[in-house]
């Protein structure tokens, strides 16, 4: 009889769960629109997503698909939390938007008056930049690409040895660690950390009591989505995004939320602030977060990317944490999330009174537009569109050619030329004031590379001249290739990696591959 009740219970809980995941019924719009999901999920090969619509004041849809992890058997549904990625950004805007609206705090505040120390390379910019400027990217300095090779204790601080790439307030150019600076004004002027304050004065009123940022909130909750990629061609779980210390970029891509509580979101936005009968964010903060401040050049790599994603618009702008375009003769306002193994989407259309958000676990994976797309044109009553196997054949395209541009490198291969140093000659610290250290030490006979990021631990081969190339111990993130420039007396003094790339000067060294300090070079 026992045994009989628990499974009469089962059959019941997994009743209720079922009810809850699905709608009594989808709107004629929508219809097909499971098997649509499904189909891009397997496209892109997606273990799991969540899908919320809002329409009218009302949510229409909040349910998952798939499983939270590949090879296991929990479902996603509407609770389920996922990485939002740079979605984020909007809500450090909205949560500097209620000290604006009580007057404690101003757009155009100066950055050096609230964040201290704070520094860039030009003394003008320096002194005349505002938290405006951080937050429609329009600083003149790009994105660093810190976030792997430097430790977080100084990431602000670093920013001034990097150069600018265009004159202040001339172009659009999207900065992560500018948005970081951004959220320092808040615990300036209240004294709260971002993390606090952001849920007493966001995520509260808004009953988005599911909605975290930190690292160990994550590790407690119950229903949460496991970041996934690409490994030899299998969809496998990684780890989350610098899952040493994750919780230093929450401002500007750590919030973890789910379908039920991004529909929260969602109402507020589309009804100027207000959510349940309450005013959340002032509705002059919903506005200027959603008035145009900064013209993206279209011919402009992320004017190029943001074009593919949402075609069709007659311009594409940012203004406070949210992208800003036409589509179809109506105002697109909308946000892209991307972060190790996590990819969303959300978009509002605020005459239509609509909106669809879009959290998956799978890197970099578009199927979000796709969806995007269908819900979108659905309601506004344009044809379905194809843009998910558009940009999908975009996607494969680009991988063909990343491949073909590895194989080119690995062919110059030359294992059998004879080193110009022994090993430990190449050994040592090699630092870049901007970028941090680089640690190169002997290890059981051959060299590993250290970075200040610990997932960056890599292994050392001998490719050709002063050439080797590193095999990263987390497999996930590959291979890469370093170069040693030789010095007037032909000893290793610099090391060369990445995109640019980054010279990272020989500081200290020792035969030994100690590193002059009594410690070792690793």
């Amino acid at each position: 009889m026992k045994k009989w009740l628990m499974t009469l219970a089962a059959i019941v809980l997994l009743g209720t769960q079922a009810a809850a995941q699905a709608p009594a019924k989808l709107p004629a719009q929508l219809k097909g629109f499971d098997a649509y999901v499904q189909h891009v999920m397997d496209q892109w090969q997606v273990p799991g997503l969540a899908v919320a619509i809002v329409k009218d004041g009302k949510v229409v849809l909040a349910k998952g698909y798939g499983v939270r992890e590949v090879g296991k058997p929990a479902q996603v549904d509407g609770g389920t939390i996922f990485d939002i990625g740079s979605n984020t950004k909007a809500f450090t805007a909205a949560a500097l938007g209620t000290l604006v609206a009580t007057a404690k705090l101003d757009w155009d505040a100066r950055v050096v008056d609230y964040v201290k120390p704070f520094q860039l390379s030009s003394p003008y910019v320096t002194q005349s930049i505002t938290l405006r400027d951080l937050l429609t990217h329009r600083s003149g300095y790009c994105d660093p690409g810190m976030w792997y090779t430097s430790d977080d204790s100084d990431v602000i601080a670093r920013v001034r040895y990097q150069q600018p790439e265009y004159g202040f307030r001339a172009e659009f150019c999207y900065n992560n660690i500018l948005y970081l600076t951004a959220s320092r004004f808040i615990p300036a002027v209240t004294g709260e950390t971002w993390n606090r304050y952001i849920a007493e004065h966001v995520f509260t009123p808004l009953g988005m009591d599911h909605t975290v940022t930190t690292a160990a909130e994550v590790a407690a909750a119950n229903d949460v989505a496991v970041p996934h990629g690409l490994l030899d061609g299998k969809v496998v779980a990684i780890r989350p995004y610098w899952a040493h210390n994750m919780d230093i970029m929450s401002p500007v891509g750590g919030i973890n939320s789910s379908a039920d509580d991004m529909s929260h979101w969602m109402l507020m936005l589309l009804a100027d602030g207000r959510y349940e009968g309450k005013t959340v964010l002032d509705s002059a903060t919903v506005r200027d977060m959603e008035t145009p401040q900064m013209l993206i050049q279209a011919s402009s790599g992320v004017g190029r990317e943001i074009r593919a994603w949402l075609p069709g618009s007659v311009f594409y702008t940012y203004g406070l944490g949210l992208f800003i375009q036409t589509y179809a003769g109506h105002t697109l306002v909308w946000h892209a999330g991307d972060i190790d193994g996590m990819a969303s989407a959300v978009a509002l259309v605020p005459d239509a009174q609509l909106g669809v958000v879009v959290l998956s676990n799978m890197n970099q994976s578009d199927a979000r537009f796709g969806i995007v797309q269908r819900v979108l044109n659905a309601y506004l009553g344009l044809p379905p569109g194809n843009l998910s196997d558009t940009l999908l054949a975009m996607t494969q395209r680009a991988q063909k050619a990343g491949e073909a541009a590895a194989e080119k490198v690995a062919s110059t291969r030359d294992s059998t030329g004879p080193l110009s140093h022994p090993l430990s000659n190449y050994a040592g610290v090699y630092e870049d004031p901007f970028a941090g250290a680089v640690r190169v030490s002997m290890e059981d006979g051959h060299l590993v590379l250290r970075l200040g990021n610990l997932d960056f631990i890599g292994d050392l081969e001998y490719w050709h001249d002063n050439t080797f190339r590193v095999t990263w111990r987390y497999h996930y993130y590959g291979t890469q290739y370093v170069t040693f420039d030789l010095d007037d007396l032909g000893q290793p003094a610099r090391l060369s990696m990445g995109r640019g790339p980054v010279h990272f000067e020989r500081v200290r060294a020792r035969a030994d591959g100690k590193d002059g300090r009594g410690g070792a070079g690793g």
